[in-house]
């Protein structure tokens, strides 16, 4: 069967498209283990800042927000990323770099093209093109590698993504060979909704809808027991967590938001109101701060992880620790 889910919020997203493949989805035994699949899925999300989560075991935003910036930074290595998702290491070639990887592809695609720069240059000087398109899957991706001698660990799983302005809306239509629907697809719609909102601030759009198209949406048989413990959880609140994304003028107004990143991640203490950044921007980074410091043994890190929730300008994100600080 074919499927087409819409919502306005990730929740109900996630929770239809489980519900289906719980239903419906047809056994196949691929080389990652056995899944329970759906070929050929349409979802749509017709309100891309409702991105998060709020599901008691489903609330994912650290780890897709590291991921997000992760891409941002134009890297795949590994040491960026097993701070926010350590099973990547499982990914990494012998380089320590995750062939894989969106960074590179985004911003330095086979070492010539800054995809994601062009297509903002493009949609800035024709709003009604359809040539908008960024390519993920590469052609080489399907040879071995010569340096290990074999496939590589990992392989894009995003084709393609493709910018449309229509009645000055941004709209972004992703294509997949392949999707996760468990662990995959809650971190792809928080990171491409991400850029499709950044892209829009650059260009001077409004937001639009998400459109996400995938060949083989799948549950892994190992994680069913979790996705109906997560159907039994009933629907959570869909009000939105996120608000709007700040103006920004080029791709270089990242560079502050990477710099304090970077420095949090060396300094778990460091100080997130030294940086210039708006106020948007600094709670993402209490975000990290809190998670970094409850991690840590640094003394008083609960008490310091209160102070950067106190210091948060939007409180709704307050949901995401409130079972770590009881």
């Amino acid at each position: 069967m074919t499927l087409l889910v819409t919502a306005e919020c990730v929740d109900d997203l996630i929770n239809d498209v489980h519900q289906a493949i719980l239903a419906d989805g047809l056994s196949n035994d691929p080389t990652k283990g056995s899944t329970l699949e759906i070929l050929g899925a349409y979802l749509v999300l017709t309100d891309p800042r409702r991105r998060i989560s709020r599901t008691e075991s489903r609330g994912k935003l650290i780890s897709c927000l590291g991921e997000f910036l992760w891409y941002l930074s134009a890297q795949n290595d590994l040491e960026f990323i097993k701070h926010f998702i350590p099973r990547y290491a499982e990914s990494a070639e012998s380089d320590g770099k995750i062939h894989g990887g969106y960074g590179p592809r985004l911003f330095n695609m086979r070492g010539l093209y800054n995809q994601l720069k062009n297509v903002i240059n493009l949609l800035q000087e024709k709003k009604p093109t359809r040539r908008a398109v960024i390519q993920l899957f590469d052609a080489s991706d399907l040879v071995p590698s010569k340096t290990e001698q074999r496939e590589y660990v990992d392989i894009p799983c995003t084709i393609s993504m493709q910018f449309i302005v229509r009645c000055e809306e941004l709209h972004l239509f992703v294509c997949m060979r392949s999707n996760d629907a468990f662990m995959g697809l809650p971190h792809d719609v928080f990171a491409f909704t991400m850029l499709q909102e950044l892209v829009a601030r650059l260009i001077g759009c409004e937001l639009g809808h998400y459109h996400h198209f995938v060949s083989s949406l799948h549950l892994y048989k190992n994680d069913l027991e979790k996705v109906k413990a997560l159907q039994k959880e009933g629907f959570m609140s869909t009000l939105p967590v996120m608000g709007s994304m700040p103006e920004m003028h080029s791709l270089d107004d990242i560079l502050p938001l990477l710099e304090a990143e970077k420095a949090l991640r060396e300094n778990k203490e460091f100080d997130i109101d030294t940086t210039s950044l708006n106020d948007y921007w600094k709670d993402l980074l209490r975000i990290l701060k809190i998670h970094f410091l409850l991690r840590s043994h640094t003394p008083n890190h609960k008490g310091l992880a209160f102070q950067e929730l106190a210091a948060m300008k939007n409180q709704e994100y307050r949901f995401i620790f409130e079972g770590r600080l009881q």
